[in-house]
């Protein structure tokens, strides 16, 4: 089974193609350039690297988001459009469940937090026994400090960007938690749940498949505010 996964959460984006469990090609970017400048490119590029037709694909997998309103918009169409094309399911990822694949070596309650700007970010709590992970959320957006007062566990590990631009503040809260670094390619973990997803045949289509927004835009907000 072929899949080509799509990150453009972020600035931090992604491209990857797998057959199986076996990553045949991969690009990450780390760029302000948008990705609808790019992300055609890297598609075309990872396919053609490896003698790949879009016929050839099985499946087509994004990240919904939460995370950057633009980008998520440029790779939810390009998705969209590949799944119409070519007539193939989609695999629906969110960006907290990518980063606690990341570290799916960590056991435990573990907290991707990603920054949202504008003082705030998006968080989510996740506990992980094994091969066993399970949402104990809430998902959120909001001030870190709002958003970390609300947790009553006493061991967490935090993980993402979010996580490492206010570690201070979330040591400052409870000196019992953890904060782990990492670079911010979800392209990979992303991949490895895609195929996860694809044997437990849970596909949805082109026109089911939304972002994940945890609060309005600018655009609507300067609309409401009008």
């Amino acid at each position: 089974m072929k899949i080509l996964s799509i990150d453009t959460s972020t600035s931090a984006g992604g491209i990857v193609l797998c057959e199986d469990d076996q990553v045949l090609a991969e690009i990450n970017t780390h760029s302000e350039i948008t990705h609808s400048a790019r992300l055609l490119a890297g598609v075309d590029y990872v396919l053609k690297s490896t003698g790949t037709g879009l016929p050839s694909l099985d499946a087509i997998a994004a990240v919904c988001g939460p995370g950057s309103f633009t980008g998520l918009r440029i790779g939810i169409a390009t998705v969209k459009a590949l799944s119409q094309t070519l007539s193939r399911p989609v695999l629906s990822v969110t960006a907290f469940e990518a980063w606690v694949e990341k570290f799916s070596a960590c056991n435990g309650v573990v907290a991707p937090m990603i920054d949202a700007r504008r003082g705030e970010v998006y968080l989510n709590l996740f506990k992980r026994n094994g091969a066993k992970v399970e949402e104990i959320g809430p998902a959120a957006v909001d001030q870190p400090v709002r958003l970390l007062r609300r947790i009553s566990y006493p061991k967490v590990l935090f993980i993402g960007d979010g996580a490492v631009k206010y570690r201070e503040l979330i040591l400052q809260v409870n000196g019992d938690w953890q904060v782990q670094g990492s670079d911010c390619f979800l392209g990979r973990a992303t991949a490895r749940l895609a195929f996860r997803l694809a044997l437990e045949q849970r596909f949805t289509d082109a026109a089911s498949l939304a972002a994940y927004y945890l609060r309005k835009s600018d655009a609507e907000l300067n609309w409401k505010g009008a």
